[in-house]
């Protein structure tokens, strides 16, 4: 198999990973409610088929069952969110809730994990070092806080991007008008992906592997909405950059006690213009492409 055909298989797997085959070849009475059935699952209570004595199988799935390494596995959805993140979010806003393991759950034990590695490999917290300016100050509560729940205070961060996808993408040819509850999973899959590139980052000590976040957000956003690579690129770059300024405005209000209106002023009418370059820029040269795209028909 050459490398093309490799890869031609790799985007067919990006596309529809999974396989519901009817694997039952003969009609099994259901040990649970008593029904006949010739499926996967009974269709009356969902108990699986082939349900048989308890030996150590049944062990062995009782303990990985906790960490949710079931039929919705948590280390197959990670391997998802890593290899087809758009798609993975895709589906799950579509309505596919049995693709991946739930979202929430799945971003706090990825978070336990991280302050487990974290305690293992004795990773420096920022609460350690801290400037005179912060010290005592809301933004060092915060931080602290922020040490010891990584996977609400990751969730937090992507919060800030909630509001700018939903207004810079809901015109997109997929996911069209995307609503604020769903905008809110797509940032909670994304924090799952932050923390998990965090925990890599920590495991190999390859703090360069935190740079392709950026790339990821990207790969996600045209997965997910169907830009083309440049339509998606300026309207990521504008919602990180939004999303930048919002937690520059938090850190001065919190740790500068001289923050005054003119400030404030000054900096979101700079962050204002920023934006509106950038987002001008990429409108232009979608409408341009648009165009160029309608005469070549």
């Amino acid at each position: 198999m050459n490398l093309r055909e490799k890869y031609q298989r790799f985007r067919a797997w990006q596309l529809n990973p999974f396989d519901y085959t009817n694997h039952s070849v003969h009609t099994e009475r259901c040990v649970n409610c008593g029904t006949e059935f010739s499926d996967n699952f009974c269709p009356r209570c969902g108990q699986k088929a082939g349900v048989g004595p308890i030996g150590w199988t049944t062990v062995r799935q009782g303990v990985m069952l906790v960490w949710g390494m079931d039929s919705r596995s948590l280390g197959y959805s990670l391997l998802q969110l890593l290899l087809r993140p758009g798609y993975l979010i895709s589906d799950y806003i579509s309505g596919k809730r049995q693709v991946s393991f739930p979202p929430v759950k799945m971003l706090l034990i990825v978070a336990i994990g991280e302050v487990l590695v974290g305690m293992l490999l004795g990773s420096p917290t920022s609460s350690e070092s801290v400037s005179e300016k912060e010290r005592g100050t809301f933004y060092q509560s915060f931080t602290s806080w922020a040490d010891s729940n990584p996977g609400w205070s990751m969730l937090l961060s992507s919060s800030l991007l909630l509001l700018p996808t939903w207004l810079l993408f809901r015109n997109s040819p997929q996911h069209r008008h995307h609503s604020l509850p769903e905008g809110f999973f797509i940032q909670v899959f994304l924090s799952s992906l932050w923390v998990l590139l965090d925990i890599l980052a920590d495991v190999v000590r390859w703090n360069w592997i935190l740079l392709l976040l950026p790339i990821y957000y990207v790969v996600a956003y045209r997965q997910l909405f169907a830009y083309s690579w440049l339509g998606t690129s300026w309207r990521v770059l504008t919602c990180l950059i939004i999303g930048l300024l919002s937690f520059v405005l938090f850190y001065f209000i919190t740790t500068t006690s001289d923050f005054t209106s003119e400030v404030f002023l000054a900096t979101f009418s700079v962050s204002l213009i920023a934006i509106g370059c950038i987002a001008l820029t990429g409108f232009l040269i979608d409408r341009r492409n648009r165009k160029k795209n309608e005469g070549s028909r």
